[in-house]
């Protein structure tokens, strides 16, 4: 409350709006009301108009002659298609209605006077890889040095996490050669660096390295990185606070300045981090209305963000890889992952979903977490994450990324994400698996519109064999003309499409 934000932008606009005698207009007063009962006016719509189209095509059936079970299969058969276009129909009006919600930022531009990134605001940008080759490890420290030449700054540190292949011994032969290839490049890198006239560190450099070794998975019978991804932050996250007994077994970095680390940009190893995007990301984490404040009895973040998640962008280049890359890179209604859904959840309800690209603020986040994650249960632990740690889309800071080359290669990634988001299904329950042998459960305690993203999730995943269902049904089994069938069954394929034609003409602009 001692933020000007607080008045401005905050809860607190209504007390500056009421001393001052100021009526919102009908559309901000809409927008408003919408923003104080989004669960409502958010999944209110979409059940109606899901409802409706299911009732059409019943109707439909029942009037083409066909009996009660047949209207009641073709309600069935309708109902994924039917919640698909309810959502992307409900997200585009949400869209138009409510304004873009952008969070607010500090200036460390390292003009007008300030200083970049201040040393209480000291981030690590982590890449999490597998050492699998000569090649792969040339490609990973050229990538982090990209990132440093694109975002230089005193508090900022970069840094490889590092885990070998999965094997069934815990050390193979060519694994030392590996590792020391990429020990010897991330030194090179700080040599390079450090020793340049007016270099920003003088002694070891920017450039860190976390290597852990293999440990052995009684369930998948092989030794492998402790817990693959989420390990490796996991873990790190303990280091930098101190931690001696985790499977970090080398590491290359200043210790001392590194347990000062206060936040962590964690990135794919072909993602790209843009000109200054991290010291923007930071402005806007440590913003006083932006930081995270968490529950006292159970840690999860309530207010602020615990994480930020930027909108991801294709990289153009790989556009055009192949042509499939060049069919559907452009198409916003194939692959949630590569844009981040849309913006209906920050605009809405004040929070977006983590997509494993972003910021934390490492004690909110391991916090937030803490005792909620057992082993060996969560492939796909980012929407968990958001979820606990409250994460932020932070639509105007972009990360850029690859496009699957070729369909084997999306198919083989939507069936890891696929698998992950089915793993969550035990956390729609009352009692939720817990850790370890003293909690074998806990209380989920999602709100209503964490258990939508869930189910959300699984919605994506089961709409393509329901697709296929009602176009066979339609041409084999349901009454009615087949061309209608087929009809529904393209519509709620098209309508995002649709409404990418339609948006300029709604909005009066020419593009966005």
């Amino acid at each position: 409350r001692a933020h000007v934000g607080y008045y401005l932008l905050d809860d607190g606009r209504k007390a500056l709006e009421d001393r001052l005698g100021y009526r919102p207009s009908p559309g901000v007063s809409l927008a408003r009301l919408a923003r104080r009962h989004p669960a409502v006016v958010y999944l209110g719509p979409i059940a109606m108009l899901t409802l409706l189209m299911v009732a059409a095509a019943a109707v439909y059936v029942v009037t083409q002659g066909g009996s009660a079970l047949f209207a009641l299969l073709a309600g069935v058969l309708t109902f994924l298609p039917a919640l698909a276009a309810s959502v992307a129909l409900v997200d585009w009006v949400v869209t138009l209605v409510v304004p873009p919600r952008i969070l607010p930022k500090l200036n460390l531009s390292g003009e007008q006077g300030n200083h970049g990134i201040p040393d209480s605001c000291r981030t690590l940008v982590a890449m999490p890889a597998m050492l699998t080759g000569t090649q792969e490890i040339a490609s990973l420290v050229q990538q982090i040095e990209q990132h440093y030449l694109r975002n230089p700054d005193h508090n900022l540190y970069f840094a490889l996490l590092t885990d070998f292949g999965d094997a069934h011994e815990q050390h193979l032969p060519g694994d030392a050669a590996l590792l020391e290839q990429a020990r010897a490049g991330i030194g090179v890198l700080n040599e390079r660096y450090a020793s340049e006239p007016g270099a920003l560190r003088a002694q070891d450099g920017p450039f860190c390295m976390f290597h852990r070794e293999r440990r052995w998975n009684e369930q998948e019978g092989r030794w492998i990185g402790w817990e693959r991804k989420r390990g490796k932050l996991h873990e790190l996250n303990r280091w930098l606070r101190g931690a001696t007994d985790t499977s970090i077994s080398s590491s290359i970095g200043q210790a001392e300045q590194l347990r000062m680390v206060r936040y962590v940009i964690t990135l794919d190893a072909d993602t790209i981090l843009g000109r200054d995007s991290a010291r923007r990301l930071i402005a806007t984490l440590a913003h006083p209305l932006n930081r995270a404040q968490a529950d006292p009895r159970t840690g999860r973040v309530v207010h602020g963000y615990g994480l930020l998640q930027p909108r991801t962008e294709i990289i153009p280049a790989s556009v055009n890889y192949s042509r499939f890359s060049r069919i559907f890179a452009g198409d916003i209604g194939l692959d949630l992952y590569t844009h981040a859904v849309s913006n209906v959840y920050q605009d809405l309800f004040g929070s977006g979903s983590y997509i494993g690209k972003g910021i934390y603020d490492v004690d909110a986040f391991e916090n937030s977490l803490a005792g909620r994650v057992p082993e060996n249960i969560l492939l796909s632990h980012d929407l968990f994450e958001g979820i606990h740690a409250r994460a932020g889309l932070v639509t105007d800071i972009a990360l850029y990324e690859d496009y699957p080359p070729s369909y084997l290669t999306y198919m083989r990634r939507q069936r890891r994400w696929t698998r992950g988001d089915w793993q969550l299904l035990p956390w729609l329950l009352p009692r939720a698996p817990g850790f370890g042998a003293s909690r074998p459960q806990i209380t989920a305690g999602f709100g209503v519109i964490d258990t939508w993203k869930l189910l959300d999730n699984l919605r994506r995943s089961l709409l393509p064999p329901a697709l296929l269902l009602l176009l066979v049904a339609g041409w084999l089994v349901l009454p009615g003309a087949a061309w209608v069938w087929t009809a529904l069954t393209l519509l709620a394929l098209a309508i995002p499409t649709l409404i990418g034609v339609v948006t300029p003409l709604a909005t009066g602009r020419a593009g966005t």
